[in-house]
């Protein structure tokens, strides 16, 4: 970063500080310093319904990231040292541009953010932060500081909400003042660590009365955490690090085209892509300005195995296989961010077989209401004017394609590793007769002992079942599934019969004089 970088993080730094003052400022005079919603609403907001700990943790990275930090710390707490079952304290820490003290009491409201309906970055509402914290523990602290400012505190606590300790002379609910504070041990130990130099400005929330969390053991929050945030948080990577209880958060791209992003390189099996679509939305759905990315891939049916001559299914699945599963339909991701994933279209569902293939929709923050986006950012509901211009821009051809594709690629497996029935050529081996043309009326299913006679009789027994061989193994590798098991099970069964010196023919049929050419074994 060169000097003039470091001037123009200055200039936006204070320009934020100062928005944040003037809001502040705005709210104060209108004497809202109050909670506004009685304490039932408060209690009622930690159903607000996100699908984990993972999505509501989420919401405070994306405060973070907003707030142009470098690096973001998720950091866990235990009750007693070396214990590390369960944590008692969860903290999301950042070296962002902080809050000025006065913003604290806004941040910890539902709705208080100076940043209300900014399409630019991650956050909009202002519901994130006291949403997120309330759905996993009923008490937080929001620790700032912005740079060569003291660090100051706000904290609610659902229990003392409870019993009315946050009412002031009025009787109205109202957020107590920031204070200053000294940030937790283990907090001010993390930083000693991540910012040797110091820690300038930021914020840190601390999360405790833990009471909602998915995961019964720090390790099984801390594995799901670095896999969600490596998949939702890919792209934005380059420019944020995060970090899950000292474990650096590595880019995972769902459609494993990133060559920087893990698992790219896991093995010889690779991605492939088609070509990209981004269409510009300006007046076709209203008032709704932005732009659509349509990215799609599909893989080698072998892409989740560990042994690529089997299915990845229990121990032979690899790393991939999560995220194959998971992550499983339309990848929707929003500035950056991924958002939702959604199995299901007006036009078609995907199935199980459908892992192989990969479409990620990314759509700019002025589609939100086009894409449905809810107040938690973790699902999206389509308008129907949406997927009309999904269609339009060629969504369902292109999951064809990537359908074709996958089936191709499984059938040419199934055809390379299924050993030889007969050692036949799938070339024809001509008599001098077969050189002649033969025109041979297609035969109903009554006529096939007389269509099979005169082939015999005209072509050369050898060069017969050469040709009819080799039409069966491109049946196989073209058909579909159900048909291409039949005639695999048609040509075991004819070899079984061959060995054992006997061949079923329909009833009156004489066995026609045919010599085999095998190779090796006879």
């Amino acid at each position: 970063m060169d000097v003039g970088d470091d001037m123009d993080g200055a200039l936006r730094t204070r320009k934020v500080i100062s928005e944040q003052r003037r809001y502040c400022e705005a709210k104060a005079r209108d004497r809202n310093l109050n909670l506004f919603v009685p304490e039932a609403f408060i209690r009622g907001i930690r159903h607000i319904g996100y699908k984990s700990n993972l999505e509501a943790l989420s919401e405070l990275v994306d405060n973070s990231i907003q707030a142009y930090s470098e690096r973001v710390d998720l950091l866990f707490n235990f009750a007693s040292e070396g214990s590390t079952a369960r944590p008692t304290q969860l903290a999301v820490v950042d070296d962002g541009h902080g809050m000025a003290p006065a913003m604290l009491r806004f941040a910890m409201m539902w709705g208080g953010t100076h940043r209300e309906n900014d399409r630019e970055g991650l956050g909009r509402f202002g519901y994130g932060l006291p949403c997120a914290t309330v759905s996993m523990g009923r008490r937080f602290s929001i620790y700032s500081k912005v740079e060569r400012g003291a660090t100051h505190v706000v904290t609610l606590d659902l229990d003392l909400l409870d019993n009315d300790a946050y009412r002031n002379n009025d009787g109205e609910l109202e957020i107590p003042p920031a204070r200053r504070a000294h940030l937790p041990d283990f907090v001010s130990n993390a930083l000693a660590q991540s910012h040797p130099g110091g820690w300038k400005s930021g914020t840190v929330v601390v999360i405790d009365k833990l009471d909602r969390l998915d995961w019964t053991t720090a390790a099984g929050l801390r594995r799901n955490l670095v896999r969600h945030f490596g998949v939702a948080y890919h792209k934005l990577l380059r420019a944020t690090s995060i970090y899950i209880d000292g474990e650096r958060v590595r880019p995972i791209d769902p459609l494993f085209l990133s060559p920087d992003a893990e698992l790219f390189g896991l093995d010889e099996d690779h991605a492939h892509a088609l070509d990209s679509v981004t269409m510009t939305i300006d007046g076709e759905l209203g008032d709704a300005r932005g732009s659509v990315t349509l990215r799609y891939a599909w893989l080698p049916p072998s892409f989740g195995a560990i042994d690529k001559s089997r299915d990845a299914i229990g121990i032979n699945a690899n790393s991939r296989f999560p995220i194959l599963k998971h992550y499983h339909g339309i990848i929707f991701s929003r500035n950056g961010r991924i958002v939702d994933i959604q199995s299901r279209t007006p036009w078609t569902t995907f199935i199980n077989n459908d892992r192989y293939i990969r479409v990620e929709i990314e759509f700019s923050a002025g589609l939100d209401e086009a894409f449905g986006v809810t107040t938690a950012k973790q699902q999206v509901s389509l308008s129907r004017e949406m997927w009309d211009l999904l269609r339009a821009a060629g969504l369902p051809k292109a999951i064809e394609h990537l359908r074709q594709k996958v089936r191709s690629a499984k059938a040419d497996r199934t055809t390379a590793s299924r050993p030889a029935v007969a050692s036949t050529s799938t070339s024809v081996v001509a008599s001098p007769s077969s050189t002649k043309s033969h025109a041979i009326e297609p035969a109903s299913p009554l006529d096939v002992k007389v269509l099979t006679g005169r082939i015999l009789r005209e072509f050369a027994p050898e060069a017969a079942l050469d040709a009819l061989l080799a039409k069966i193994l491109v049946r196989i590798r073209l058909g579909r599934a159900e048909h291409a098991a039949d005639y695999d099970s048609l040509l075991r069964e004819w070899a079984s019969d061959m060995r054992a010196g006997h061949l079923p023919l329909p009833a009156g049929a004489e066995a026609p004089k045919v010599t085999v050419k095998t190779r090796g074994r006879s």
